[in-house]
C-alpha cells in the first residue's frame, strides 16, 4: 500500500506539472501575437497591393513626372511561381541570374513593389533625384543593386509578410495628389510647392 500509494503521488506530481503546461500554452497561445499571426495568416495577393499602387501612380509617378521624368511600371506583382521560374534563370535554369530573391523573399510576391523605367530614357536616368521623389512618397528603393525597385515595406521584415502581417495603409503626402489624379490633370510644380514638398 505504502509504495502504491508513493506511486500515485508521483504520478498526480507529473500530472499536475503536464496541466501547467497545457495552461502556459493557452496563455501563449492567447497573449502572444506572433503566434495568432501564424494562425490567421492572409492569403497570398493575386495582385498589386491597391492603396500601394494609387501611391506609385498618384505620387511618385506624378511627382516624377514634374521633374521631366516619364516612367512606366515594367513590373509589379508577382506570383511564387513567377518569382521560382525568374529565381531558377542562372541556377538551375540557362541564363544569366536576375534574381537574389528566392520566392517568398520579394516583396512583389505581396504586391508591395514595382520596377520602373523611363519611356524615353529606359534606364539611363538619375536615379538619385528618383530615389529622393520615392521617399517623399513613402517609398523604398532597392538601391545600388536594384536600382529600378521600389517597394513599401512600412517597417516589416520578408518574414513578417509571409506570416501574413501587412503594412500600414499609405497616405499621401499632399490631398491635390488625389485630385488631380481623379480629374486627370498633371500635376505641377506649384502644386507641390503649395504643398510643402522639397525641391528635388
Amino acid at each position: 500500500m505504502d509504495g502504491t500509494s508513493g506511486f500515485l503521488k508521483f504520478g498526480t506530481g507529473y500530472f499536475v506539472i503536464f496541466l501547467f503546461l497545457i495552461f502556459a500554452l493557452g496563455i501563449l497561445y492567447f497573449f502572444n501575437p506572433s503566434i495568432h499571426i501564424a494562425q490567421r495568416m492572409a492569403p497570398l495577393p493575386t495582385a498589386e497591393n491597391p492603396n500601394f499602387l494609387n501611391q506609385v501612380n498618384q505620387c511618385f509617378i506624378a511627382v516624377a513626372s514634374v521633374y521631366g521624368y516619364d516612367l512606366r511600371i515594367t513590373a509589379g506583382f508577382r506570383s511564387m511561381a513567377e518569382q521560382a521560374q525568374i529565381y531558377q534563370q542562372g541556377r538551375t535554369v540557362d541564363g544569366h541570374i536576375i534574381s537574389e530573391a528566392a520566392p517568398g523573399h520579394s516583396l512583389h510576391n505581396f504586391g508591395y513593389a514595382v520596377d520602373v523605367a523611363d519611356r524615353v530614357k529606359g534606364y539611363n536616368i538619375n536615379w538619385t533625384r528618383l530615389i529622393s521623389i520615392a521617399s517623399y512618397c513613402h517609398l523604398e528603393s532597392g538601391g545600388t543593386g536594384d536600382l529600378p525597385h521600389f517597394e513599401y515595406r512600412g517597417g516589416l521584415t520578408t518574414d513578417q509578410f509571409l506570416l501574413g502581417l501587412r503594412p500600414s495603409p499609405l497616405t499621401l503626402p499632399c490631398p491635390v495628389m488625389a485630385d488631380r489624379s481623379a480629374t486627370g490633370t498633371p500635376l505641377t510644380l506649384p502644386d507641390l510647392k503649395a504643398c510643402g514638398a522639397p525641391k528635388f
